[in-house]
C-alpha cells in the first residue's frame, strides 16, 4: 500500500515547503497587482452568472458547471474572486509535494516538483485571470493524493467537486477507483465494491441539487450540463480547419438559433457533429490530429497570445518540462508503472477527449502538475546519477 509507506517529512524539507508555498503566494499576489485584466469573455461571464445564481437561483448559461461561478457569486469580482484563486493555486504547490512525495517517496523530487509549479508561468498566470483552472488542478491534486493515500471518501467528494467545475474527468473516475484499490493498494474484493459504492452515493448526493436546477431550468433530467452537443459540432463540422473552437471561425452556431429549447438544440448539434463524423471520416481523421498538435502545442495558437513575449515564455517554461519527463517514462517509468498508470491514463483519457472535441493549450493545463512531478523526479535522478559518477571518478 503506497500510502503506508511515505515516511514524515524531514524538518529541513517542511522549512523548505514553506518558505516554497510563501514563496508561491507572494509571486501569483505580484502578478495579480502587475497583470491588467485579460478580459476573457470566459471570466467576464462566471462573474455574472455568479451573481446571478445567488439573486435569482438560476445559472444564467446551459454551457458552464455550477462550482466556480457560485465560488464567484459569494466572493465578488476584483480582489474576492482574485484572493480565492490565489489561495486554491498556492495549495496546489503544497499539494503537488505531497502527491510527489506519496507517489514516488522521494524528498528532494517533491520539494523540487513544489518549486517548479511554483514559478510555472501558466499557473501564475491562471491564478489571476478569473477563469476555473485554480480551483479544478487543486480538487483534482487532492484527489489523486487522497486515492494513493487510501483515502477513498475524501477523494470521492474531491472529484466530485472537480466535476461540478469541470466535468472532463467524470467519465474515467469509475476506472481510477477500482484500479487504485484493487492493484495500487491490493484491496480485497469487497472493499473494492465498497469503494465504488461510497463514490456512487457521494456523486449523487452532491450533483443532486444541480440535477435539481436543471429539471426546474430545462423540464428533464440533464446530468452534467448542455455543452456536449456544442463542443462536439464545434469540433466536428465542414468550417473546422484548426481543430480548434473559436465561434465564426471554426463553428457557425447561428445554424441552430432557431432552436428555442436548450436541450433540443444541444442534442440537434450533437446529431450535426455525428453526421459529419459518418460522412467525412477521413476529414475527421485529419482534424484529429490537428486537435491534438493543438493539445500539445508548445506555445498559445491564439493571435494576442502568440507574440515573441509568449512564444519565448512557452518554450523556455514547458519544453525542459516536457523534455524531463520524457526521460523519465523512458528511463524509469516502465519500474514505476503501476503507481503511475493512474496518472497516465488520465493523460491518454484527457488528450483522446480533446482529439474528439476540440483542442486548445489550455485544456491540457490541468496534465502539467503531473508532467512536472515527472519532470522532478528525472531532474533529481539525473543529477544523483551525475553526482556518483564524478565521485567515482574522483576516486
Amino acid at each position: 500500500m503506497i500510502g503506508s509507506i511515505v515516511p514524515p517529512a524531514p524538518r529541513f524539507g517542511r522549512k523548505f515547503l514553506v518558505a516554497i508555498v510563501i514563496f508561491a503566494a507572494i509571486l501569483r499576489l505580484a502578478a495579480a497587482l502587475l497583470l491588467p485584466d485579460q478580459q476573457f469573455p470566459d471570466a467576464i461571464g462566471y462573474r455574472q452568472i455568479g451573481r446571478d445564481l445567488w439573486s435569482t437561483g438560476v445559472l444564467g448559461t446551459t454551457y458552464w458547471m455550477p462550482l466556480y461561478p457560485a465560488l464567484v457569486g459569494l466572493t465578488g469580482a476584483g480582489w474576492g474572486q482574485m484572493t480565492l484563486d490565489i489561495a486554491l493555486s498556492t495549495i496546489a504547490v503544497w499539494l503537488i509535494y505531497r502527491l510527489t512525495l506519496t507517489v514516488f517517496v522521494d524528498e528532494m523530487a517533491a520539494l523540487l516538483a513544489a518549486f517548479m509549479v511554483s514559478i510555472y508561468p501558466y499557473f501564475v498566470f491562471y491564478a489571476v485571470v478569473g477563469l476555473t483552472e485554480s480551483l479544478f488542478i487543486a480538487l483534482l491534486l487532492g484527489a489523486f493524493f487522497c486515492w494513493y493515500r487510501g483515502s477513498f471518501g475524501i477523494a470521492a467528494v474531491l472529484v466530485v467537486l472537480s466535476i461540478l467545475t469541470l466535468p472532463s474527468i467524470e467519465l474515467l473516475v469509475p476506472f481510477l477507483i477500482l484500479y487504485f484499490a484493487a492493484v495500487v493498494h491490493r484491496l480485497p474484493a469487497a472493499m473494492v465494491v465498497r469503494h465504488l459504492a461510497v463514490y456512487a452515493i457521494i456523486y449523487a448526493a452532491l450533483m443532486s441539487p444541480w440535477w435539481l436546477h436543471n429539471y426546474r431550468a430545462y423540464g428533464s433530467f440533464v446530468r452534467l450540463n448542455l455543452a456536449s452537443g456544442f463542443v462536439f459540432y464545434s469540433g466536428n463540422n465542414p468550417l473546422n480547419k484548426s481543430g480548434g473552437g473559436i465561434a465564426g471561425q471554426d463553428f457557425d452556431q447561428t445554424l441552430f438559433s432557431t432552436i428555442s429549447d436548450p436541450v433540443a438544440r444541444d442534442r440537434a448539434m450533437w446529431n450535426a457533429g455525428a453526421s459529419f463524423v459518418t460522412e467525412y471520416p477521413r476529414r475527421v481523421v485529419e482534424l484529429a490530429g490537428l486537435k491534438f498538435v493543438r493539445f500539445w502545442r508548445l506555445w498559445p495558437y491564439v493571435q494576442e497570445y502568440a507574440t515573441p513575449l509568449y512564444v519565448v515564455l512557452s518554450l523556455v517554461s514547458f519544453l525542459p518540462v516536457l523534455i524531463l519527463s520524457i526521460v523519465y517514462l523512458i528511463g524509469w517509468g516502465w519500474r514505476d508503472r503501476v503507481r503511475i498508470a493512474p496518472i497516465m491514463a488520465w493523460g491518454a483519457y484527457l488528450t483522446l477527449i480533446h482529439m474528439i472535441f476540440i483542442g486548445s493549450l489550455r485544456y491540457r493545463l490541468p496534465l502539467e502538475p503531473f508532467i512536472i512531478m515527472f519532470a522532478a523526479v528525472a531532474g533529481i535522478r539525473l543529477g544523483r546519477w551525475q553526482l556518483t559518477r564524478h565521485k567515482g571518478d574522483l576516486a
